[in-house]
C-alpha cells in the first residue's frame, strides 16, 4: 500500500535534516585527525622540556634526600669457646676467643633540621627549571647504647657520622661540629644502601656519652627536597621564596603558611608515628638493600605555577566538545535562517578551532601560558566571527557567533585554572547550551525545514 504524499515529504525532509547532520557528524570525525597531531606536538614538546631539564639536573645536581644523619660503629664482636682437652692424663678447660669484625648503626635520639631555601631558573633556549639553594642545619644529639648481642661481647673500634644525600654535587659548603669542636668530613657514606653522602669520624670516647652534633651545609638541587625522619623525635621546618610548594610523602607539615610571598612548614616526627627506626634496625649496615626505607620519607616539590604543555592538553581535551556547540550553533542558524551553509564552509570553521590550539602551544613558549591564551582565543574568536558574518549572511550573526565563541574560551580558561569546580562549570556550560537550543526551536516546524 503507498504512503500519503504528506509522510512520502515528512520522510523526504527528515532525511535531508538527518543527512546534513550526519555529514556535519562526519566532518566533527574528520577534525580528530588535526587534534591527534596537534596533541603529538604537545607530548613531543613537552618531552623536549623534560630531557632540558634532566640534563640541568645532570649537569648541576638532581634531586636531594637526607638521610641522616646516622653514627655508624665499627666493633670487634669477642666470641669465646670453652673446650675440655686432656693434658698428662688430665682433664682442663680451655677458653678460646674468636674477633669478628661487625657494623651497626645508631639514630639520633633528637634531630631538628633547619631548612632555608632560595631559588633561580637555569634553562637553555626556550625550557627552564628551578633549582633551589638550601642552607640547611641539622642539630641533634646521640646517646649511643651497644646493641643486643646473644653470642659474643662487642667492642667498638671505630665510628662515623653519616650523612646520606641524594646528589653530592650540590654540596657547597659543609662544617661538622661535636660537641663544639669541629671535624672534617670525607666523601662517602660507608654504607652500600648509600651511595651519595657524607662521612666524618667520631672519636670513640664520644661514644661514652651523650654527645651534640651541629652540621651547617650549603646544598643545591633540582626536582624535590626530602627528609628521612631517622631521629626519635625528628622536626623539620623549611620556608623560602616560592609560591607554590608541594608537600609529599608519608607526613604532611603541620599548618603550611602558603602565599604569594612564599612559605613556611613545619614538620614532627616521633618514632611512635613512624617506622623508619624499625627498619634501619633490621637493615645490613654496610652491605645490601634496605627496602622499605624510603617509604617514611617526606619531602617538598617545586611545582611550576602554570605548566604550558598541561595546561594545553587540557585544553584540547575540550576540543570536541567546542567543535560540536559551534557547529550545532551554526547548523541552528542556517536551520531557521534559510542560510545554507556548505560542507567546505563547516570545515573550515573547523579548522580556525583548531588553529587555536597550535596558537596556543606556539605563544605559550615565549609569553606565557595566560597572555599566550588571550592572544590566541581573541584572534580565533575574531577570524571565526568575520568569516561566519559572511557565511551567514549578516554582521550581527557574526559579531555573535565571535562573542558567544570567546566567552566559550573564558569558561574554559576557568575550567582549566579551577581544576576542583572543572565539572560544575562543565556541567553549567552544558545545560545553558542545551537549554538555549530549547528555548529557540520549541515553535519551530522541522518538518517544514526540512523542504529548505
Amino acid at each position: 500500500m503507498p504512503l500519503p504524499r504528506w509522510a512520502a515529504l515528512v520522510g523526504e525532509r527528515a532525511m535531508r535534516i538527518g543527512l546534513k547532520l550526519g555529514l556535519v557528524g562526519f566532518l566533527l570525525l574528520l577534525l580528530l585527525i588535526p587534534l591527534a597531531m596537534l596533541g603529538g606536538l604537545v607530548e613531543e614538546r613537552q618531552a623536549r622540556g623534560q630531557e632540558v631539564a634532566a640534563d640541568i639536573a645532570r649537569s648541576s645536581a638532581g634531586a636531594q634526600d637526607l638521610v641522616g644523619p646516622l653514627l655508624l660503629v665499627e666493633a670487634q664482636k669477642i666470641t669465646e669457646k670453652k673446650r675440655v682437652v686432656s693434658r698428662d692424663g688430665h682433664l682442663t678447660q680451655e677458653t678460646e676467643q674468636a674477633a669478628e669484625t661487625v657494623h651497626y648503626l645508631v639514630s639520633p635520639a633528637k634531630l631538628a633540621v633547619d631548612n632555608r631555601l632560595r631559588f633561580e631558573r637555569r634553562g637553555r633556549s626556550l625550557f627552564t627549571v628551578p633549582l633551589y639553594h638550601g642552607a640547611l642545619s641539622l642539630k641533634g644529639q646521640f646517646r649511643h647504647s651497644l646493641p643486643p648481642s646473644d653470642d659474643g661481647l662487642l667492642r667498638p673500634v671505630r665510628a662515623w657520622l653519616v650523612l646520606g644525600l641524594g646528589d653530592n654535587r650540590g654540596v657547597r659548603a659543609l662544617t661538622i661540629k661535636l660537641d663544639g669542636r669541629p671535624v672534617n668530613a670525607d666523601p662517602g657514606t660507608r654504607i652500600g644502601w648509600l651511595p651519595e653522602g657524607l662521612s666524618a669520624p667520631v672519636p670513640l670516647a664520644a661514644l661514652e656519652r651523650p654527645f651534640d652534633f651541629d652540621v651547617a651545609l650549603d646544598l643545591s638541587g633540582t626536582g624535590h627536597l626530602g627528609w628521612l625522619p631517622v631521629g626519635a623525635e625528628t622536626t623539620v621546618t623549611a620556608s623560602g621564596a616560592w609560591p607554590h610548594p608541594a608537600f609529599e610523602g608519608r607526613h604532611l607539615p603541620e599548618t603550611p603558611q602558603v602565599g604569594d610571598a612564599g612559605f613556611k612548614a613545619r614538620w614532627a616526627v616521633s618514632r611512635l608515628s613512624s617506622r623508619v627506626q624499625q627498619v634501619l634496625a633490621g637493615c645490613p649496615p654496610v652491605s645490601g638493600e634496605c627496602a622499605g626505607l624510603a617509604d617514611g620519607r617526606f619531602s617538598l616539590r617545586l611545582v611550576e605555577p602554570v605548566d604550558r604543555y598541561l595546561m594545553t592538553d587540557r585544553a584540547m581535551k575540550y576540543a570536541l566538545l567546542f567543535l560540536a556547540l559551534v557547529f550545532g550553533a551554526v547548523f541552528l542558524v542556517e536551520a531557521l535562517a534559510a542560510r545554507p551553509v556548505h560542507f567546505v564552509q563547516y570545515g573550515l570553521t573547523g579548522l580556525a578551532m583548531a588553529m587555536f590550539y597550535l596558537l596556543l602551544l606556539s605563544l605559550s613558549e615565549h609569553i606565557g601560558f595566560g597572555p599566550a591564551y588571550a592572544t590566541a582565543a581573541t584572534a580565533c574568536s575574531a577570524l571565526i566571527g568575520h568569516y561566519l558574518g559572511g557565511v551567514l549572511g549578516g554582521g550581527w550573526r557574526g559579531l555573535a557567533f565571535g562573542a558567544g565563541l570567546a566567552t566559550l574560551y573564558g569558561l574554559l580558561y576557568v575550567l582549566l585554572r579551577s581544576e576542583d569546580h572543572a565539572l560544575l562549570v562543565g556541567a553549567g556550560v552544558l545545560f545553558a547550551a542545551l537549554a538555549t537550543v530549547m528555548a529557540l526551536t520549541r515553535r519551530v516546524d522541522w518538518n517544514r525545514l526540512g523542504s529548505t
